[in-house]
């Protein structure tokens, strides 16, 4: 049978792929449930600054990344110089910036590598909320679309070896948050209402025992639906992984596993698992891959080690079936997702902090060393393309409105689809 498609029917098809290809939101670190695979309708494999869409300078510093709501881009700065750190709000399309809105805070320790506005927002379809550690106190934020504040909360006794790091996420309606004490040897996992701050629960974890180092978690949760059950899988080195309902906090399971290195890159997750690395010194040393359960213990599915192409901050990323492990060092490990076994391991060069993710059927990610990389995702490694950026990225890509936004050392850059 022949089917004839009318010039109408087509224009209306075209319409409604691009208005899907528009109406996407990237409204958290990686994006929808913090997978980092986004939909643009075609990137060339390598660009130069013709190719820019719209570039516009950064006054202040920062590794957190942009996050989109319809046409408003968000991100956080810290102006060092003035001791404030800013929330900022462009227009997505041309780079405009609509407001900025800054708060003074007080210093706490931090890693070289680090700075004051590592934390990436997380949006709605009215506000967009920050959450960072000011002196000994952690910080929450509720701002407008317009840059007003709607309302502020703070918990006493954050402290950390190297700062802070963890971003915040809505999760069936609840703003969920993390926060940790090498102090006092205390974390939790907090839930407010994001209409107000109000605090809705709060879960204690991390029990240490006698003589353990408590070792602060940098990572961001992720949302699960496993057989109707929603949940928030979060992770800490000295309590392992815990699935939580978001509206209550109740514990709806735990895997302890036998952490002894700091938890910094995401979880990623995909194909109904969860999967999350651990280390030190630059390198990734532990990993697990878990299948949760609606309640009761999740299925260990594998462990891998030093030996393995192990991440450290750059976030897994899974797609189609496989786990591609972008490492620090520049060397890209893919995996079968499901079961470990290694697919291939080859090097690329350079070193990153910022973590991939997918644009136009591709694997992105941007080095230290101020070079975009593109990379085919299927079971035969090759370079597609290498981009040179105006300065180095430290920030994860964004994928929305038909673009890829790129947070760079100096730079916001805009990359329009085809």
């Amino acid at each position: 049978m022949t089917h004839r498609i009318t010039l109408p029917l087509l224009t209306c098809l075209l319409l409604l792929a691009s208005f899907e290809l528009a109406a996407q939101e990237w409204a958290r670190f990686r994006g929808k449930n913090g997978t980092g695979i986004g939909k643009i309708s075609s990137l060339p494999d390598s660009f130069t600054k013709a190719d820019y869409d719209w570039a516009i300078k950064l006054h202040g510093v920062g590794h957190s990344s942009p996050v989109l709501w319809g046409d408003k881009l968000f991100i956080t700065l810290a102006d060092e110089r003035k001791g404030q750190r800013v929330v900022a709000c462009y227009r997505a399309d041309n780079g405009k910036q609509l407001w900025k809105w800054a708060a003074d805070v007080d210093p706490h320790n931090l890693h070289k590598l680090n700075n004051f506005a590592s934390s990436t927002p997380v949006t709605s379809s009215d506000a967009v909320y920050v959450v960072w550690g000011s002196g000994e106190k952690t910080e929450a934020f509720g701002l407008s679309h317009q840059g007003n504040l709607l309302w502020k909360k703070e918990w006493e006794n954050f402290s950390s070896d190297h700062g802070f790091g963890g971003s915040p996420i809505i999760s069936e309606g609840v703003l969920v948050i993390h926060t940790d004490s090498v102090t006092n040897k205390k974390s939790f996992v907090i839930g407010l209402d994001p209409k107000t701050g109000e605090e809705l629960w709060r879960v204690e974890r991390a029990t240490l025992i006698e003589g353990e180092k408590h070792l602060t978690a940098y990572n961001t949760p992720v949302t699960l639906n496993v057989n109707g059950t929603p949940m928030v899988v979060v992770l800490q080195t000295n309590d392992g992984w815990r699935g939580l309902s978001p509206r209550t906090g109740e514990k709806l399971w735990q895997f302890k596993g036998d952490y002894s290195l700091r938890s910094v890159g995401s979880i990623a997750t995909g194909e109904g698992i969860v999967f999350a690395t651990f280390g030190s010194g630059g390198q990734g040393k532990q990993a697990s891959a878990l299948k949760p359960n609606a309640k009761g213990d999740p299925k260990l599915l594998y462990e891998l080690g030093l030996s393995d192409g192990l991440t450290y901050v750059p976030t897994p990323l899974i797609y189609q079936k496989r786990i591609f492990l972008w490492g620090d060092g520049g060397i890209l490990t893919c995996r079968k997702a499901d079961t470990g076994e290694l697919v291939y391991r080859e090097r690329i060069g350079g070193n990153f902090f910022s973590s991939p993710v997918i644009a136009d059927g591709k694997l992105w990610c941007g080095s230290l060393d101020g070079e975009l990389v593109s990379v085919t995702v299927g079971d035969q490694f090759k370079v597609l393309g290498r981009s040179r950026l105006n300065s180095g990225m430290n920030a994860t890509p964004a994928v929305a409105n038909n673009r890829l936004f790129l947070r760079t050392e100096t730079h916001l850059i805009s990359i329009k689809g085809r």
